[in-house]
């Protein structure tokens, strides 16, 4: 997996998990996380699943503990700002965009790793 193509989908990751906060901006800000949190959950043992075929193995506890802390420190820091702020969800939306995209690529390898490939133990060897 080169770099490009994992900063294409954490950018997009980035963009959904910001546009999602801001279209949810009515709610408070800690069911906004909670409900995060657990459509995150939901989305990555489904991936985790499908990447399973592909030879990736998906690290569901530091993914879904990251995730967590983010989207806590967002409700923490929207809570904080909203008297301040004229659009506080705005705020916190575009700084969560920004988190994902750009620590992301940074803790890929912890999230996701190749699997070995297996060997068939009960295989004999061919003869030439």
């Amino acid at each position: 997996m080169s770099s490009s193509p994992k900063a294409v989908r954490y950018l997009l990751g980035g963009l959904i998990i910001g546009v999602f906060w801001y279209i949810n901006r009515g709610r408070p800000a800690w069911e906004e996380a909670l409900r995060t949190v657990v459509v995150f959950s939901v989305l990555m043992a489904l991936l985790k699943a499908r990447l399973r075929g592909r030879g990736v193995e998906v690290h569901l506890v530091p993914l879904i503990a990251s995730k967590a802390a983010l989207v806590l420190v967002a409700a923490v820091v929207q809570e904080g700002i909203k008297d301040s702020v004229g659009s506080a969800a705005l705020v916190v939306a575009i700084g969560l965009g920004l988190a994902v995209t750009l620590l992301g690529p940074v803790g890929d390898g912890h999230y996701f790793t190749r699997m070995a490939p297996t060997a068939n133990v009960g295989a004999v060897p061919r003869v030439r």
